[in-house]
């Protein structure tokens, strides 16, 4: 159970970074601030399907609107 909750964080801090990125990616026209934010996501939304699998959504979507 504790290592569902570190994905979850895990998944949070990759949203967060992702976002924080948007920005910089000036319009996705930035090459490596674009990666970087395509890496972010792609990892918060794959450490998220662990999750989801374990935890009832309420609680995930809970947790993951109100950190995020």
């Amino acid at each position: 159970m504790l290592k569902t909750y570190i994905f979850l964080i895990g998944a949070i801090f990759c949203e967060v970074a992702g976002t924080m990125l948007l920005p910089v990616s000036q319009n996705f026209t930035k090459v490596i601030p674009t990666s970087l934010l395509a890496i972010f996501y792609l990892t918060a939304f794959y450490l998220l399907t662990f999750v989801v699998n374990k935890l009832p959504i309420a609680i995930v979507y809970a947790t993951w609107s109100g950190l995020g």
